[in-house]
């Protein structure tokens, strides 16, 4: 699932993630869009584990199309994603030094 929303990655910081839960075959759209900003974009990779709840039809066309449909998810796959994800920002340098710098000036508050 995808839409406008993911256009806020714009304003994430440098170590961020994004996370496309599905691309609805348009690979590159947000990909690029994360690539351009310099953060890490995950997307589903098991399209086995993406369920599509019904026959969503393009508004002009009125063919089926992907990207206007409704769907549901593996939840598995989805928490083995986000952990993927937490473990690349608590490694990233810049997320590390930005919680150091957090914990010195809490410390220097509590003086």
């Amino acid at each position: 699932m995808h839409g406008s929303g993911l256009t806020h990655m714009l304003f994430l910081p440098d170590w961020a993630g994004v996370f496309e839960i599905y691309n609805c075959e348009d690979p590159n759209c947000y990909k690029d869009l994360a690539s351009l900003r310099g953060v890490k974009y995950w997307t589903w990779t098991k399209e086995d584990r993406v369920y599509p709840q019904g026959k969503g039809m393009h508004p002009t066309m009125k063919t089926p199309h992907k990207k206007f449909d409704n769907y549901s998810f593996d939840v598995e796959e989805f928490l083995r994603i986000v952990r993927q994800m937490v473990e690349y920002v608590r490694r990233h340098p810049e997320f590390v030094k930005a919680q150091r710098k957090l914990r010195r000036k809490k410390a220097d508050e509590e003086l």
